[in-house]
């Protein structure tokens, strides 16, 4: 699975106490690796049979003939998404973004593998709110935005996260953040067989949705649904400390289980 290159955006953390994220002398230079999951629900194409005929059936309305075809209509699926970013800069003034023109390159890997397998062409984690919190400055609060384009078929997911962690205040760091996620999947497809025997085709139907009122075919399958769940971030301390060495990290496949 080839890694895509890929940009997320960062700032400084503000406040006097915290300006200074030197790291401590047993850390070779300022660096850090990131695991991020994104685990919930979303919805998926599932088929339904229509037929199509004359003047009077088209884009999966009722017809009166006899020629059939097949529509997907949305049902209840999974959302599995994990990936990692690499900060090669301060870690403490990267993990954090909002200011603006302050954006501090990472290269990131994120791929999925339900409700399908695909990597990402493109992914973006914007972080609005990123504070050092607690009595004793060892917790930390963020929010942000987190949008991914899926290939084929082409799904642009929109999660807005937030959560509360801990933060380390050795290495200067977030250490593990978890919380919640809701947002947008435009739009859902069925991928899969379609037909019988010779006829049988491969397909990729994007997932349509029901009226209200007459409870057909709504004919706008492009719409966005839903997607919601729960998320995290941990700091990776082996991971980080063969990156800040300039070794290539291979970190694991992960199955989504």
């Amino acid at each position: 699975m080839k890694k895509m290159m890929i940009v997320a955006a960062a700032a400084a953390l503000t406040g006097a106490a915290f300006a200074d994220c030197t790291l401590s002398v047993s850390v070779p230079t300022n660096a850090a690796v990131y695991a991020w999951k994104f685990t919930g629900k979303t919805t998926v194409g599932a088929l339904t049979s229509y037929v199509v005929a004359g003047s009077t059936g088209s884009n999966c309305q009722l017809g009166t003939g006899s020629t059939t075809s097949a529509c997907a209509i949305r049902v209840p699926g999974s959302l599995a998404i994990q990936g990692y970013t690499y900060y090669c800069e301060n870690c403490c003034d990267s993990f954090a973004s909002g200011t603006a023109g302050a954006t501090i390159p990472a290269t990131d890997t994120f791929y999925m593998t339900k409700p399908f397998k695909d990597v990402f062409t493109t992914a973006d984690i914007t972080i609005d709110i990123a504070h050092i919190i607690g009595k004793s400055a060892t917790q930390y609060e963020t929010k942000g935005i987190a949008t991914f384009n899926t290939t084929d078929p082409s799904v642009k997911y929109t999660l807005t996260f937030a959560g509360l962690g801990s933060f380390n205040k050795n290495l200067r760091v977030p250490t593990s953040i978890s919380g919640n996620f809701a947002g947008t999947a435009e739009s859902p497809y069925y991928i899969g067989w379609v037909g019988t025997g010779k006829d049988k085709t491969w397909e990729c139907i994007p997932a349509d949705w029901w009226l209200c009122d007459t409870l057909a075919f709504a004919g706008a399958p492009s719409e966005a649904s839903v997607a919601y769940g729960t998320w995290s971030v941990k700091y990776n301390a082996s991971a980080s400390t063969r990156y800040r060495k300039g070794y290539t990290i291979a970190l694991p496949k992960w199955t989504g289980k």
